[in-house]
């Protein structure tokens, strides 16, 4: 029995009727030779072999709430644990079309996982048009960030991975009982505020004397809560969503970040700030403030910390940088320029946080605590107040080389991410690269946004005039 660590166990908080958590992962095949389409036994052999080279014992894990939140909750090994349990399959109807995966994708991401059973599910998807296939890996975020899922599917389709003699503790496992969990939370309670909260309060004082040597380098240019309220943190919607994504030629954000001297991820972040000015400029939404942007970064500053919680399982390691996307600069040149500078200033920030980060004292926070301050952020945005940030956009790096499945009967075509909508929020963008494409998804809230796919075609405009104007 583990105890989750604080990162991890503010999804499973935050989670509500109207904010499942669930990511998704989408994995687009092709034969790698005509007509050698693998039969679905030989799928769910290449899924199940997949679960043993990543681990076992993980994907058994589900887990249980201490009563009363007294501390976070606590990983267990499910009993009767089969893979096949959570591996389904599923028939697009004729044509396959992308709109007609979009529309399965977008139903998958409004249901919740069922918390009594380990946080995954995969569903095979048949009858894409041109005889392809996917795979749709769901996952809970308590269970890993999106840099950790991307070098898992690729350790996933590695052919030179050994296979791991593991066996399947789920089988012979019991879940603890109240008492049990009560008697656990307690002890690791005493032990997290008489032994690590002290060692965690010498770090801060350290940190902070290290800080302010370099507190003048450090620009925080954005605070977050000071987002404009928008459209886009409207209230209304319920549990639905919209799933769309578009892919793009790789080398083409290459060209454009060679040509605005900056980086891939500013580059996205620009083409996105842009694409959203558009959509809300023409549904006369769009406000007079820049919106500013949520987005994950890697865990910068803290992570070193000593822990005494009781476990080693640590999924989340993510910390959140707030930009502005400068929505307000016309030129697009210098509106790259001021991105670049806020997106570093900001990323700068985190890193000297060290420690100090929400996400850093999460660990001695209870359950309630969390509650409290979400459903805080809710009542700011059902007031219409400044909210903690417009949108989401994340982006990460996915595997440089083609990967095969099945052995090698089948080529990876597409890699796709869809992150999570938080309440408050109604719409996250995520971006991931695979090989030489680079995908961007988008999930919307359905019925706050007018007509969401007009943001999609803003997008593609906007990159078609980019790359139109690079010289030859």
């Amino acid at each position: 029995m583990q105890r989750l660590r604080g990162s991890d166990a503010y999804a499973i908080y935050s989670e509500t009727p109207t904010s499942p958590f669930v990511t998704l992962k989408v994995v687009i095949y092709k034969p790698s030779h005509d007509g050698d389409m693998p039969d679905s036994n030989d799928i769910r052999h290449f899924i199940k072999h997949s679960i043993e080279v990543l681990g076992a014992a993980r994907a058994s894990l589900g887990i249980m709430r201490v009563p009363l939140d007294l501390h976070h909750p606590v990983w267990a090994h499910v009993p009767d644990f089969s893979p096949d349990d959570h591996i389904h399959e599923a028939q697009l109807p004729s044509p396959g079309s992308k709109a007609q995966l979009c529309d399965f994708l977008s139903e998958l991401t409004a249901v919740p996982l069922d918390h009594r059973r380990p946080l995954w599910e995969t569903w095979i998807v048949k009858g894409l048009e041109n005889g392809r296939l996917a795979i749709a890996f769901k996952i809970h975020h308590a269970l890993a960030d999106g840099k950790a899922v991307a070098r898992l599917i690729e350790r996933g389709h590695s052919h030179t991975a050994a296979k791991k003699n593991q066996q399947e503790e789920s089988t012979e496992a019991t879940l603890p009982s109240k008492p049990q969990l009560i008697a656990g939370a307690l002890l690791d309670l005493a032990r997290s505020y008489t032994v690590e909260f002290p060692h965690y309060y010498r770090h801060l004082k350290q940190a902070r004397r290290r800080g302010a040597a370099v507190s003048e380098k450090v620009a925080k240019l954005v605070a977050p809560f000071s987002a404009p309220f928008s459209l886009l943190n409207a209230p209304g919607g319920n549990h639905e969503r919209i799933y769309r994504y578009e892919t793009f030629p790789l080398s083409d954000f290459k060209r454009l970040s060679r040509a605005f001297e900056c980086t891939i991820n500013t580059t996205i972040i620009g083409v996105c700030s842009e694409a959203l000015r558009r959509y809300l400029q023409e549904i006369d939404a769009l406000p007079s403030e820049s919106l500013v942007t949520a987005m994950p970064m890697g865990d910068e500053g803290g992570s070193g910390l000593k822990r005494l919680l009781g476990s080693d399982i640590h999924n989340n390691n993510l910390a959140v940088a707030i930009l502005p996307l400068h929505q307000n600069i016309i030129d697009f040149a210098e509106r790259l320029r001021a991105i670049s500078h806020s997106a570093q200033a900001a990323i700068n920030h985190v890193r000297h946080e060290d420690g100090r980060r929400f996400d850093n004292y999460l660990d001695f926070m209870p359950g309630t605590a969390i509650r409290l301050i979400n459903a805080s952020m809710i009542r700011r945005q059902k007031r219409k107040e400044n909210v903690y940030a417009n949108v989401v956009i994340s982006n990460v790096p996915g595997p440089r080389e083609i990967l095969y499945a099945v052995d090698g009967r089948l080529q990876m075509e597409e890699l796709l991410s869809v992150g999570n909508l938080m309440d408050g929020g109604n719409l996250n963008i995520t971006v991931w690269s695979y090989v030489d494409k680079l995908s961007f998804s988008f999930l919307f809230r359905k019925d706050p946004l007018p007509q969401p796919e007009k943001l999609l075609r803003h997008l593609q405009d906007t990159v078609a005039e980019l790359v139109a104007g690079l010289p030859d």
